[in-house]
């Protein structure tokens, strides 16, 4: 499985950082210079936080419990997907 570049890095940064500061992803955080996981934290109702895996064609999210939850093709894709996840006790929908 392919590791986040510092471009990679960089970019989730921007895209966090040009959110509103009451939006539901509340942080992010990586260890090492090209780590293999990025953990997205976020809050609606309950705090959570959410692995993301860079893939061959992308990324990979996976819930909190580490089941794989959606992909994304792109870094501006990622924000929809953490946007998607439903909050502790709601079951998604379709």
């Amino acid at each position: 499985m392919p590791s986040f570049s510092p471009e990679d890095i960089d970019e989730i940064d921007r895209l966090w950082r040009g959110l509103p500061a009451d939006h539901m992803w509340t942080g992010w955080a990586a260890a090492g210079e090209r780590p293999e996981v990025v953990w997205i934290f976020r809050t609606l109702t309950h705090w959570r936080r959410f692995p993301l895996r860079r893939t061959e064609t992308g990324y990979a999210l996976s819930d909190d419990r580490g089941n794989p939850f959606r992909e994304a093709a792109t870094l501006e894709d990622l924000l929809q997907a953490v946007e998607a996840v439903p909050q502790l006790g709601v079951r998604p929908t379709g």
